[in-house]
């Protein structure tokens, strides 16, 4: 009986790893497109990523640096099954404790 427990709890984990690895790899594959690459017949809006809640008003995440503010609107952008980006903006205020934030469309292409 104990044997099986652990060997559950392993298959667990592992399929747990598997998994994270897998939201990693949609995460690279999630473009940014600029806003003149694309009209608006050829793109769906999925989500507005960190501003289509009312958290926003009170917090954000911020980064020290622009890549990582980027890749992790990326990979929210994966995570709600978005094909790519539009209308990145970053910025970078001294007032919101420091660091960059970014927002954008998640959208799905047609």
């Amino acid at each position: 009986m104990k044997q099986s427990t652990i060997a559950g709890v392993a298959l667990g984990c592992a399929l747990c790893a598997a998994a994270g690895l897998a939201q990693g790899a949609d995460a690279g594959k999630v473009r940014v497109f600029d806003a003149t690459q694309l009209t608006l017949d050829r793109y769906t809006v999925v989500t507005r990523i960190w501003v289509q809640s009312w958290r926003s008003a009170f917090w954000v995440p911020t980064y020290d640096e622009v890549a990582d503010a980027i890749s992790a609107l990326t990979s929210k952008a994966a995570d709600a099954g978005a094909d790519g980006v539009i209308n990145l903006h970053c910025l970078n205020d001294t007032s919101w404790g420091g660091g960059y934030f970014c927002y954008g469309l998640a959208i799905k292409l047609k």
